[in-house]
């Protein structure tokens, strides 16, 4: 991990302040997080990624099941990103830049926001050994870590759909939570009406699409084939409109899920646009969910 990309995030966040001062996490969510104060709510049982600080033992010593002490805090909220992985992370944008470096910008602009807010926050991946899930804290530390997690992540071929990486947190990770969910064309793809039901009952929800490069153009390389496409096809006119028709077609079907479960989501396709993006990303969630 290069140390010098807290400081350039840190940097780019700072040259928004002059277009919007107010903190943009400030403001209440469509759910009722859970968070750290003074004020005790109840007690459920222990899930992964707990603070064990949270445990009451008298409690879990009589039942004979580890419970957690909730408290209820208006603003604190737990986080959690999902990052999509993958050999397609190997990739471009349409505008030519690295998919897997805009994934990573986007996951460091976020947890900075929200580290800075005082959220606890994890990540959850998909690796070639299995989900790999960070416990919820906030710190410099931690945000570090979880940059290093995804970078590492981000550099293997091998990664579950995301469809199926979202059912497995709608079935196992019982506490709510704001969802971030860094991925691409081929994720949104693996989204159905039944999972983004189970996953928004509990759950705020938003979306960040890392455009794909188009099939057509100049120089563009398959990394299913790992082959170079031919010239004959770089420039076909009608086979770019056709796929410019169809990334128009599963767009609008996906802006249509989402409104449904009132699920925000932004496309970002440079890293220069990554903290506009985001913010917009914040500030359209707050629009939606509007009563």
């Amino acid at each position: 991990m290069d140390y010098d990309y807290l400081a350039r995030i840190k940097a780019s966040i700072q040259l928004y302040t002059h277009k919007k001062t107010s903190n943009i996490l400030d403001g209440e969510f469509s759910s009722i997080y859970r968070g750290r104060s003074f004020d005790f709510d109840d007690l459920r049982e222990y899930v992964y990624g707990d603070s064990v600080r949270d445990i009451d033992w008298k409690s879990s010593s009589k039942t004979g099941r580890v419970l957690i002490r909730r408290y209820i805090a208006d603003k604190k909220h737990n986080i959690l990103f999902v990052g999509d992985a993958g050999g397609k992370f190997k990739g471009d944008t349409d505008a030519g830049e690295s998919k897997s470096a805009i994934a990573l910008n986007v996951l460091g602009t976020i947890s900075y926001l929200v580290n800075d807010h005082s959220d606890d926050y994890a990540l959850l991946t998909s690796t070639d050994q299995g989900y790999d899930f960070s416990f919820f804290k906030s710190g410099k530390q931690h945000l570090e870590n979880l940059l290093i997690r995804y970078e590492k992540c981000l550099n293997n071929e091998e990664s579950k759909p995301l469809g199926e990486t979202l059912d497995y947190i709608a079935e196992n990770i019982h506490r709510k939570m704001i969802i971030f969910i860094i991925t691409d064309m081929d994720g949104i793809a693996s989204l159905n009406d039944n999972l983004l039901k189970k996953l928004t009952v509990m759950n705020d929800v938003m979306i960040i699409n890392i455009e794909d490069a188009f099939l057509t153009g100049d120089h563009l390389y398959d990394l299913s084939t790992k082959n170079y496409e031919k010239d004959y096809m770089l420039h076909d006119r009608k086979l770019h409109a056709a796929e410019v028709n169809d990334r128009n077609l599963r767009r609008a079907n996906a802006e249509e899920l989402f409104k449904k479960h009132r699920i925000s989501a932004v496309n970002v396709s440079r890293e220069n646009d990554v903290v506009d993006k985001v913010v917009e990303l914040f500030e359209r969630h707050k629009n939606e969910n509007i009563s």
